[in-house]
């Protein structure tokens, strides 16, 4: 899902300048998605030096991964891939690479629209939409449904589990630049609840200040999302913490689609 979400953006302009490396064509194992190299300046931020991979032998693509035109094993750098089975190679190349490589391993989901289409066989029926009119009648007094502009981005790198550092928030000021986006904004007209998307197409950093959680406005959110981004034809799909149980529960009442899959993230420091 990964690399297909990233494949998508890149044949859509490629607004993140990214490019794809295969061992070998047209009959390839391994594929890898990378930033372009003049992207990649800063040799601490993992954010930008993010590489996306699929194998269809995952045991066999450790020497193709070691090359220092694909990977570079000199940065700071962070891999994704919906295969735990990569998990022994690049800790293998972490430790001939002579570095350090943490994994984090969460659920991944694939929303109910995105699923018709690539995975019939996994639904019975169509999902219902939920009762938007209901949440309009309670908060359209007070609340905006809007877009976050890059002044907004040091406000979702406060509550991103993954951010909190300068290099972050130029990530986020970068996704909310280039790719759709929707909040929701308070009677001050600053944003109260949020969610993004970032060049893999995934659907994430979303977030709501503490005082308006529990209030259904991230379920909300992710029902506009849904809606607006399954129009364009976009990859829908998202990760959830295992201890998270709130998100859990809201992917569940979206009738998301459980992978059988994890969303894995391993990140190296040299």
């Amino acid at each position: 899902l990964q690399v297909y979400g990233t494949v998508f953006h890149m044949n859509q302009g490629n607004p993140f300048k990214l490019k794809a490396l295969v061992d070998k064509w047209p009959d390839f194992n391994t594929v890898v998605i990378r930033p372009q190299e003049q992207e990649m300046t800063d040799e601490l931020d993992h954010y930008t030096n993010t590489y996306q991979v699929y194998s269809k032998d995952p045991k066999k693509c450790q020497e193709f991964l070691g090359l220092p035109e694909v990977i570079n094993w000199k940065q700071h750098l962070q891999i994704q891939s919906t295969q735990s089975s990569l998990d022994d190679v690049i800790k293998n190349l972490a430790a001939l690479k002579l570095g350090k490589v943490k994994q984090t391993q969460c659920l991944l989901y694939m929303v109910s629209e995105l699923g018709k289409k690539m995975a019939n066989s996994l639904l019975d029926a169509k999902n219902p939409s939920p009762n938007d009119n209901k949440f309009k009648s309670i908060h359209q007094k007070i609340l905006q449904l809007s877009s976050l502009d890059p002044s907004h981005a040091a406000l979702v790198n406060t509550f991103w589990y993954f951010g909190g550092n300068e290099r972050s928030q130029r990530f986020i000021e970068r996704c909310i630049k280039t790719f759709p986006n929707w909040c929701l904004l308070g009677p001050e007209g600053t944003p109260v609840s949020w969610v993004l998307m970032d060049q893999t197409g995934e659907m994430r950093m979303a977030g709501t200040m503490p005082k308006y959680r529990r209030q259904g406005l991230i379920t909300y959110l992710s029902y506009i999302q849904t809606q607006a981004l399954n129009k364009l034809g976009f990859p829908m799909y998202s990760h959830v913490d295992r201890a998270n149980h709130i998100m859990q529960k809201l992917a569940l009442n979206m009738k998301n689609i459980r992978m059988p899959c994890d969303w894995n993230q391993w990140n190296f420091l040299p």
